[in-house]
């Protein structure tokens, strides 16, 4: 139903263009527009003063909640460049570029770094409706989309977007690729700091009492994890049996924390840690940030390092 809506909306933007454009009216800095938080943070990091960047999700919004309204959508087709993630959350995204792609200058976090298949492992709770695209003799597999939680993948994402940015704009790119280069240099010391945390650890598994989008941040620093959802899972409810596995595997584990993400309940991961006497702890996950953090400019890069305690007292 969302789907034919949009195609509604599509159909009328390019009027609506019409009276929304005009010569006289058109700033001669960078119009970014981007989707969630991270596109935004790496964008706003690289072009600092030199642009505009706008994101599309509301701050402190759950980000797997968001659709685009008309406004959104004339806002990105007006922009000199849109950002946005890729993946099963942004399929309202490949609809809208059928009709645009060629009018657009488009930058997707997932086609630049190699992909992982969305895992559902042990204990995790299921989910209680087939996917569409799923086939009655087997499933197909899909992509997990959370690409940025990696600082490894979030190297590679600044490079190629400050390249993107710059054959844009090439008059700043001195500009451009210093700003890059100095937030690059950030995830690279996240990168050595989360390496040696976790090479010097006891425990390599860590517990999560909610949704588990982590997976590259996992498999590239050679962590396990149990989880109640998937990354992108719906749902919000979780099994007795769910519970019993991931506090069985807290109490083999003689797990000291278990973690929620980021703008979400503790419920789960308080039941839990109440069960095996461990505490609670936030990782956090970048898909979008509070109102109160956002307004202190705090960055991707800061909360990540924010991450750097709860990690190191969950595998120690």
């Amino acid at each position: 139903m969302f789907f034919k809506k949009l195609k509604s909306v599509l159909a009328i933007t390019s009027g609506l263009m019409i009276l929304a454009w005009s010569p006289e009216v058109l700033s001669k800095e960078l119009n970014i527009i981007a989707t969630n938080f991270p596109q935004y943070d790496f964008v706003k990091n690289i072009i600092k003063d030199k642009g505009n960047v706008t994101m599309l999700l509301k701050i402190g919004a759950e980000a797997h909640s968001y659709e685009p309204t008309p406004k959104d959508l004339i806002a990105i087709e007006n922009s000199d460049l849109f950002v946005f993630n890729g993946g099963e959350n942004d399929e309202w995204i490949e609809n809208f570029l059928k009709d645009n792609l060629d009018k657009l200058n488009t930058f997707a976090f997932t086609k630049e770094v190699d992909l992982r298949d969305e895992e559902e492992i042990e204990g995790m709770q299921p989910e209680a409706e087939e996917k569409e695209h799923e086939h009655e003799d087997g499933e197909e597999h899909e992509f997990d989309e959370h690409v940025w939680t990696s600082p490894k993948n979030d190297v590679v994402i600044l490079n190629k977007l400050c390249q993107t940015i710059v054959k844009l704009d090439p008059e700043n790119k001195e500009f451009y690729e210093k700003n890059a280069a100095e937030y690059i240099s950030r995830f690279n010391g996240l990168d050595k700091k989360y390496s040696e945390i976790i090479s010097g650890s006891k425990n390599k598994t860590l517990i999560f009492g909610d949704r588990f989008p982590l997976l590259y941040f996992v498999k590239d620093y050679g962590l396990n994890y149990y989880a109640a959802f998937k990354g992108c899972s719906n749902e919000t409810e979780v099994s007795a049996s769910t519970i019993k596995f991931l506090i069985d595997k807290a109490e083999q584990l003689k797990s000291p924390v278990i973690f929620k993400i980021e703008l979400s309940s503790d419920n789960i991961a308080s039941t839990i840690a109440e069960s095996v006497g461990a505490k609670v702890m936030t990782f956090n996950t970048g898909h979008n940030i509070t109102v109160e953090k956002f307004k202190a400019n705090r960055t991707m890069a800061d909360l990540f390092n924010d991450n750097l305690p709860a990690l190191k007292a969950a595998l120690n």
